[in-house]
């Protein structure tokens, strides 16, 4: 997609403090199959956001010159996940895969993978003296969506501001923003 159509909206940071990590994982538009052993699950446990919505957000404004930003996505959005990097200021670098050693079968795909896209703004360090962050990880899920505490334990060293978007606790070392917990900043799209 061309910066022309790409539609980024720069929104309204309500804080001034700028961060050196972005942790997202955005509530993608999802619906929840029906199944034989779930009948009564058809909504998601949370609201979900559009593309444009997540899109829209001012993360570009509250992220530090150089900076990175981890952001999850599953196989449906991993192509879009690509443009929100861009919208948010980050060139994508990497991905990282979570092997969940579980999931459900759809299309003769046995779907036990979620992915974890690194991009970067300004310079990162090609050779950094920490430990090397893997590019896949194999860690059983605890619940729907939740994401292991591995990827925050590897994550951190990257910077000493952080921020975890769309949080559902409280993280020692960690603001947080989310519809889930006392957010300790105000985001808003235009």
């Amino acid at each position: 997609m061309s910066k022309s159509t790409r539609r980024c909206s720069l929104g309204v940071l309500k804080s001034g403090k700028k961060y050196q990590i972005i942790y997202a994982d955005p509530p993608w538009d999802i619906k929840k199959i029906k199944r034989k052993v779930r009948p009564n699950q058809v909504e998601m446990d949370y609201p979900t956001m559009s593309l444009e919505e997540i899109k829209s957000l001012p993360i570009e404004s509250i992220s530090n010159d150089n900076s990175v930003c981890f952001l999850w996505t599953i196989q449906r959005y991993l192509p879009d996940s690509f443009d929100v990097l861009s919208c948010w200021g980050f060139k994508y670098q990497r991905t990282i895969t979570w092997d969940k050693q579980n999931g459900m079968c759809l299309f003769g795909f046995h779907h036990r993978t979620e992915f974890l896209l690194f991009g970067y703004k300004g310079r990162i360090e090609m050779y950094p003296r920490r430990k090397a962050f893997p590019t896949m990880v194999q860690a059983k899920t605890d619940k729907h969506s939740k994401k292991p505490q591995i990827f925050r334990d590897l994550i951190a060293p990257f910077g000493e501001s952080r921020l975890e978007l769309f949080a559902r606790e409280k993280t020692e070392g960690w603001d947080v923003w989310g519809n889930e917990v006392d957010s300790d900043i105000e985001l808003g799209a235009q």
